[in-house]
């Protein structure tokens, strides 16, 4: 192991190369919900993922959200990876 720090846990907003994708992502969401007629609750019951996780997604405050996290918004929303593209 090198003598460098280390340290756990996801990186900061800041330090991602995601956070554009991110400040994306989160619009396209919350577009797909409120077209579909869904409340953050219900969507983040169906979906079965935290309503503050989805809340932090809407406001991209998660800049790197799980796999299976998209993936179950996606199946909630009846959406494909594609109505994420802007």
């Amino acid at each position: 192991m090198s003598g460098g720090a280390v340290t756990s846990g996801r990186r900061k907003r800041a330090e991602s190369r995601y956070a554009e994708q991110a400040a994306r992502l989160g619009p396209k969401l919350r577009e797909l919900r409120l077209k579909r007629g869904y409340t953050q609750q219900q969507l983040a019951t169906s979906a079965e993922i935290e309503l503050s996780t989805l809340r932090k997604m809407e406001t991209a405050a998660v800049v790197e959200p799980g796999y299976f996290t998209i993936l179950s918004l996606l199946k909630a929303l009846g959406a494909r990876v594609e109505d994420l593209m802007v």
